[in-house]
């Protein structure tokens, strides 16, 4: 497991694609659910996120972490734990991009600066494992 081949790293975007999908997909079926409060009663409160496992978007979130799941154990028989793992950090930086453009959540600033230093660490990363360290 030297140096990383191209097709690892695609899998790892798609993967990392496939998991921001479905925090995207989670909450928004978590928003169709209602509110959800403290001293509703536990049994209210579990019944309602049962009821909530299997409505559309949730259930969508849910396949698409399992996929994810699948992707990942073949990424990681291809590579080091050491490379793939910060790159799952990318999803952070998708999953604010997606909020704000389908969920229409505002981004502040001070995280858009965040985000661009999660970016340049992961590059940091990438362009570290390409030299064959």
């Amino acid at each position: 497991m030297g140096k990383v081949s191209l097709a690892p790293v695609v899998m790892i975007l798609v993967n990392v694609l496939l998991g921001s999908i479905g925090q995207i997909s989670l909450r928004y079926g978590a928003s169709q659910l209602g509110n959800l409060r403290a001293g509703q009663g536990i049994a209210a409160s579990l019944l309602c996120a049962f009821k909530g496992v299997f409505t559309p978007y949730v259930f969508l979130g849910f396949c698409l972490y399992a996929m994810s799941a699948v992707l990942w154990v073949l990424v990681l028989n291809q590579v080091r734990l050491s490379f793939a793992y910060p790159m799952i950090s990318l999803s952070y930086v998708l999953v604010v991009l997606l909020s704000a453009v389908i969920l229409g959540e505002r981004v502040p600033l001070v995280t858009v600066g965040g985000l661009v230093f999660i970016c340049l660490g992961v590059s940091l990363i990438g362009v570290g494992y390409t030299m064959g360290r």
